[in-house]
């Protein structure tokens, strides 16, 4: 959806279409930043990725998390783990045997030597998650 059409919408059919209120008020800022120049969401893609993730984070409701996230899939860059992510988490620890998973801190370390292309590890790990969850239940 353009943000200005996101924009032209009242909360009542943003709930209506499952988002929640903090959801709401993030996605209308998003489009409120962009619609006034505050964001401009091409030049995404002509920065490094830790400067637009920076660029990212600076949006209020948008933590690193959904920043990486937006580079990784929208941008389509090759050497981003988003290690905040629970499933990443569980399937590294699982595949490199660990009793737990990993922290945030840790999984970067873990996955360093996987550049330049952790992001397909991420792709590889999310499926490897999916496969072994089936399997055994998520460790807390």
């Amino acid at each position: 959806m353009a943000p200005a059409a996101l924009r032209a919408l009242n909360s009542q059919q943003l709930r209506s279409a499952g988002l929640s209120f903090r959801k709401i008020e993030y996605a209308q800022g998003l489009a409120n930043a962009i619609c006034s120049g505050g964001l401009d969401i091409d030049s995404l893609a002509s920065l490094n990725d830790e400067a637009a993730i920076d660029t990212l984070i600076q949006l209020r409701g948008f933590g690193r998390w959904s920043a990486e996230i937006y580079v990784m899939f929208s941008l389509g860059r090759q050497d981003i783990f988003p290690a905040d992510d629970l499933a990443l988490q569980v399937a590294l620890g699982r595949l490199k045997g660990l009793e737990g998973r990993p922290t945030v801190r840790q999984s970067r370390q873990l996955t360093q030597y996987w550049a330049p292309w952790r992001s397909v590890a991420a792709l590889f790990l999310w499926h490897y998650y999916g496969a072994s969850t089936k399997a055994r239940p998520v460790p807390k």
